[in-house]
């Protein structure tokens, strides 16, 4: 029976939350983590969502409904080995579902990649020019500083507990974050009305341990 990183593909981005399990929201400020240093040598982009938006990923918290709904709070379990058994077929049904109603692309044979494709990758490695992936991508929404109309009101976002000043004209508004390692410069993006985005605001964006010489 063939292993999970051996019939999983391994995806180009993936969407995940700002937790420090993730590899964001360390206590330091400007750090990464371990899953965010595993994911850049891996190959794969990481698009965290905004804080405090579990609706920037419905896909995670569309499973973790039906999963509570139709097995977690329904099912009655004797012991470890039944739950093994049960999430099983749960699995699959979910599996079957998630086909039903994805209007994801569907990737093609000679584009999927596994685990087992990088044995031979130092998947803890810190030195930017061994990463495959060259670029982290945040979302999120400009909140508001100080009191609403007052002289000293501005809009700001955080990206790895570091606060950066945004015009107070888009506080309440989404914007998409791109920050380019191999540059080291954080560009900020608002979408317009036709779907393409107009830079607004570029940083220097240095992050603490990672290896830039």
């Amino acid at each position: 029976m063939k292993e999970i990183w051996e019939t999983y593909p391994i995806p180009e981005i993936l969407k995940i939350d700002n937790d420090s399990a993730f590899g964001a929201n360390l206590p330091h400020e400007k750090y990464i983590g371990k899953l965010a240093f595993f994911l850049l040598n891996l190959g794969v982009y990481s698009l965290y969502i905004a804080p405090r938006s579990p609706w920037n990923n419905g896909q995670v918290e569309g499973f973790n409904s039906v999963f509570s709904k139709k097995f977690w709070n329904k099912l009655q379990f004797g012991d470890e080995q039944e739950i093994d058994v049960k999430i099983k077929d749960f699995n699959v049904a979910y599996e079957k579902y998630s086909q039903l109603i994805s209007n994801n692309p569907k990737i093609k044979e000679k584009d999927i990649k596994h685990m087992g494709d990088f044995k031979d990758v130092n998947l803890e490695n810190k030195d930017v020019k061994h990463f495959r992936a060259d670029k982290i991508y945040f979302l999120r929404i400009v909140r508001r500083k100080n009191d609403k109309g007052g002289d000293n009101e501005y809009g700001f976002i955080e990206i790895l507990k570091h606060e950066i000043k945004i015009p107070k004209d888009l506080i309440n508004l989404f914007v998409f974050c791109v920050l380019d390692l191999k540059s080291t410069l954080l560009k900020i993006n608002i979408e317009l009305d036709d779907g393409s985005l107009k830079e607004i605001k570029s940083v220097e964006f240095i992050i603490k341990n990672v290896i830039y010489d």
